[in-house]
């Protein structure tokens, strides 16, 4: 597989390291991946920095947290290894300043609880002054397996965590990952895009929702993205990334991934890049909000990429669950070979003008 013949080059900071990795916590010594970034500046910096630092603030500068899925290799007692949410803070240039040695989300004690089996891959979005957090909430299932629904949490400090529970049916109608919010409301409503699981997996498709608040009720006006054109797979199927970036007027880019079946077995998880307006949303045609895409902006490409050194992790990914704006770039935090965490930025006009040269 290759990149689009037009991509902009994409730059791996911290020399293409993971800036976090495993540690010997019971659990988070399996997998670190798949992470929200949120930047923090100006008075929201001041207003949260000293909380998040421990008490000990460095000054003024700009800070990245990073709430990230953690999973043990063994978690005991428990018939699956669940995830829980960790957080590190960060500088702009991605010095570690702070994490923290205790989850900051867990699943529900109850076993029969919505997200009893774990807590998976966080996008976090500011509205209205609050943090919404958007996981994969996974839980038992009737017949003995597990189902898992786009779950929502709010907080006013990225620290403490209020969860609101499962999305309504009319989001969480099969089972359903890769849920995140519009950093803005639409005509006064909050925008989720989700991606639920039914039929075959090329059959997938980003759905969006609209709601009144985070918990709903929502309404889902269906289909708006479906899985790229590839002739060497065998199958692709599409998700939702990292929390879309306004371009103003309505108009987002939004970074997503697609999973891609090769000959053989193998997979490979890409990440792409579109347009999104939603003035021109509509029930009628909801894929109309789409109106540029450009497939394959980056591929695995290093070994912390490429490799996946634990039993039940998947190679070849890139898995973006969080962005930001920072100065002329777009950083792009995101899950390396489903183990680690990893960083890299784009030129924010070059992706634009990329993703705008090719029209839907």
């Amino acid at each position: 597989m290759r990149l689009a013949p037009d991509a902009p080059p994409i730059e791996r900071l911290n020399s293409g390291e993971p800036i976090i990795a495993p540690t010997d916590l019971w659990w988070e010594n399996g997998v670190t991946f798949n992470s929200a970034a949120v930047l923090l500046a100006g008075p929201e910096r001041a207003r949260l920095g000293p909380a998040l630092l421990g008490g000990e603030d460095i000054g003024t500068d700009p800070l990245v947290v990073v709430h990230y899925r953690a999973r043990p290799m063994r978690d005991e007692g428990r018939a699956l290894n669940r995830s829980y949410v960790g957080l590190a803070v960060f500088t702009s240039e991605f010095d570690l300043l702070r994490r923290l040695d205790v989850p900051v989300v867990s699943p529900d004690a109850d076993a029969s609880g919505f997200d009893a089996l774990g807590v998976e891959d966080p996008r976090i979005t500011r509205i209205d002054g609050v943090y919404h957090m958007v996981y994969c909430g996974v839980a038992p299932d009737a017949d003995g397996g597990w189902k898992a629904q786009v779950c929502v949490a709010r907080s006013s400090d990225l620290l403490d965590w209020d969860k609101l529970g499962p999305a309504d049916a009319a989001v969480n109608f099969a089972n359903n990952k890769d849920g995140v919010l519009f950093p803005e409301r639409h005509d006064g409503n909050f925008v989720l895009l989700h991606r639920p699981m039914t039929g075959a997996p090329a059959d997938y498709r980003i759905e969006l929702a609209v709601g009144e608040t985070a918990a709903g009720p929502w309404t889902n006006f269906g289909g708006v993205l479906g899985s790229p054109s590839c002739p060497e797979c065998e199958e692709s199927w599409v998700g939702a990334g990292s929390v879309p970036i306004p371009l103003g007027d309505g108009r987002y880019l939004v970074i997503f991934h697609t999973g891609n079946r090769l000959p053989g077995g193998g997979r490979v998880y890409q990440l792409d890049a579109a347009i999104f307006d939603l003035n021109r949303l509509n029930a009628s045609d909801p894929t109309a909000i789409v109106t540029h895409r450009l497939d394959r902006i980056m591929l695995p490409e290093t070994s912390w990429e490429i490799d996946a050194p634990y039993p039940d992790s998947v190679g070849n990914v890139v898995f973006a669950c969080g962005s930001y704006e920072y100065g002329e770039h777009i950083c792009i935090v995101y899950g390396g070979g489903d183990t680690y965490i990893l960083a890299s930025r784009v030129r924010r006009r070059a992706l634009i003008e990329a993703v705008e040269r090719h029209p839907v």
